[in-house]
């Protein structure tokens, strides 16, 4: 029978609970994450790979960071005379996807889409247009990220208009509370609203 020395069984069962410790659930005990791929011990509100951390999907693995600050006051969407949709998709995960597809079709400089996809912030440069469907989960997690104003911010998704075309864009107004009906506001596209860029991690 092999005889472990006391010391070493004891530096043993140190490492194990200071592990356990360090990847507890319990938020007090959550470790900080700096640059870290994936990593299941961060939460919704801690900074990380440059921004705030406002959804983590169901693997615990992947999820959406916001920039701390607004990257504008009052930007359009662009494309005021396609009435043919360009970016519809509302769902969560489509953002980047709605955000490129706003950039290779509108001529606008400076439309939202646009601010976003050229921002190079925190040394990343891969920031797009939330859909409202994020928006929507950035709006609940305001307090958490900060720098908001109560006001109108764009999505990249568009919408109909009382005519049936596609000349609006989804936003939500960020000035209301969270039980209002009416948050998710369609507004023509060639409304400046704010913009708030998000990128998936």
């Amino acid at each position: 029978m092999i005889s472990i020395p006391k010391p070493i069984i004891k530096s043993i069962l140190f490492g194990l609970l200071i592990i356990s410790y360090s990847c507890s659930k319990d938020p007090e005990n959550i470790v900080e994450i700096e640059e870290a791929d994936t990593n299941d011990c961060f939460k919704i509100g801690d900074e990380f790979q440059g921004g705030i951390v406002f959804y983590i999907d169901a693997t615990n693995e992947h999820g959406l960071i916001a920039a701390t600050e607004d990257q504008s006051s009052g930007a359009i969407w662009g494309c005021p005379e396609t009435t043919d949709p360009i970016a519809n998709q509302r769902d969560i995960g489509f953002g980047n996807a709605n955000t490129n597809a706003i950039v290779n079709n509108c001529a606008e400089v400076n439309t939202s889409a646009k601010i976003c996809s050229e921002l190079i912030l925190n040394g990343y440069d891969d920031w797009f247009l939330p859909t409202v469907h994020e928006l929507e989960l950035l709006y609940h997690n305001r307090n958490l990220v900060g720098g908001f104003s109560s006001t109108n911010y764009s999505s990249s998704s568009e919408g109909k208009n009382n005519d049936g075309i596609y000349k609006d864009v989804i936003s939500i107004d960020f000035g209301l509370n969270p039980v209002h009906a009416d948050r998710q506001q369609p507004i023509d596209k060639t409304t400046p609203l704010a913009v708030r860029a998000i990128r998936k991690f």
